[in-house]
């Protein structure tokens, strides 16, 4: 047998290299917290506030909560905004055309989307898809501000206006968005039945456009008849009015558009302008031509969206084209899928701050469909 050797002891630790803070780690000197002995040690709390058991506080701290020692808590850091951006589209006629930058202007970041849907022919929608945002982004000279991109829209407009109407007797409605992420802004500028809807967290989608139909604004009907404008409805084959109320000459249905040379003095390429925020929580904007929103109500968009929220942008703008083309009149009778129209939809998915922090999932011509990119703006 051998004798029984006591373990050899253990050797002594070093000191820690790390240095306390000073005044040393009792709780007294630190902000809103309970020292070891369970004494609460905050500086203006009741005596009687005890920390939670799973060992957090029970009070909140506060920008205006300070230390003895004039030491402010740190401030909350929040991930920034970001804008996931998708296009989707049926082309039927070739009339519907779209466009869409990112750009950094002074440090600021904008995202700039355009649908253009033509009428008597695609000249002037393609027209406006090659040139129109060059225009619209060299008026504003660089300047992010809501001022500055309302304007650019309006002599974007006009100028592609003078250049369409030289050139083919066609018209095209616009639809500008110009995101700025800094600032949390949307500016819009439209002619025509193009619209664009913001879609928020949660209640009813709100239209951030105009709609200049004959049909459904009163205001347009009585600046062309005030010019001596004849509006009227075309007739069918037995000679009876049929189809939405158009100005003659010219049959177009929209007081406003970019060409329609035809029609003359009485089309307007002013377009409507406005800024609205971002709402706090985040919200979808949707951007498409009249094959979407003549087939489906803004609140089949919204719910299409919602139920996409935690899937790519691409798949959200697809799921919608696809909705607005499967509806009744959405197709016609010649084949399954045909739409009657281009139907076009452009999405932005703006996120951000606390709404981001707690969001799960999300990422990132003739008869065909195609899919615009799908890229993330930070």
């Amino acid at each position: 047998y051998f004798p029984a050797v006591a373990p050899p002891p253990a050797p002594a630790r070093p000191p820690s290299p790390i240095k306390p803070l000073k005044g040393g780690l009792k709780g007294d000197n630190l902000p809103h917290c309970q020292s070891l002995k369970g004494e609460d040690r905050g500086p203006g709390r009741p005596p009687d506030k005890q920390v939670l058991r799973d060992g957090t506080d029970p009070l909140p701290l506060s920008s205006s909560d300070t230390c003895s020692e004039g030491v402010s808590p740190l401030p909350l850091l929040l991930p920034p905004w970001t804008c996931e951006c998708a296009e989707a589209q049926r082309d039927l006629k070739g009339e519907d055309c779209f466009d869409s930058r990112r750009l950094v202007w002074g440090g600021e970041e904008v995202v700039v989307m355009l649908v253009a849907d033509g009428h008597g022919g695609g000249e002037a929608s393609r027209h406006c898809r090659d040139h129109l945002l060059d225009c619209y982004l060299a008026s504003a000279a660089g300047d992010p501000s809501a001022p500055s991109l309302l304007r650019a829209g309006v002599a974007a407009c006009e100028r592609m206006h003078e250049e369409v109407v030289g050139m083919t007797t066609a018209g095209s409605t616009i639809t500008i968005v110009a995101l700025n992420l800094a600032r949390l802004e949307l500016s819009v500028c439209n002619l025509g039945d193009s619209e664009a809807w913001l879609v928020p967290r949660s209640g009813s989608p709100s239209r951030l456009t105009e709609d200049h139909r004959l049909d459904s604004s009163e205001p347009e009907r009585q600046r062309v008849r005030g010019m001596g404008g004849h509006l009227a409805h075309a007739k069918n084959r037995a000679g009876d009015p049929a189809g939405p109320l158009r100005l003659w000459p010219g049959g177009v249905a929209q007081a406003r558009s970019v060409g329609d040379a035809d029609v003359g003095r009485f089309i307007l390429p002013t377009p409507y302008v406005r800024t609205v925020p971002v709402p706090a929580a985040g919200c979808e904007v949707v951007v498409a031509s009249d094959g979407i929103w003549d087939a489906i109500y803004p609140s089949m968009v919204a719910a299409t969206l919602r139920g996409m929220r935690h899937q790519p942008a691409l798949l959200a703008a697809s799921a919608v084209v696809d909705r607005a083309v499967s509806q009744r009149h959405a197709y016609g009778c010649d084949g399954y899928l045909t739409p009657r129209d281009d139907t076009t939809c452009l999405l932005m998915r703006i996120s951000g701050g606390a709404t981001k922090a707690g969001r799960g999932g999300g990422g990132g011509g003739g008869g065909q469909e195609s899919g615009g990119c799908s890229c993330q703006v930070s």
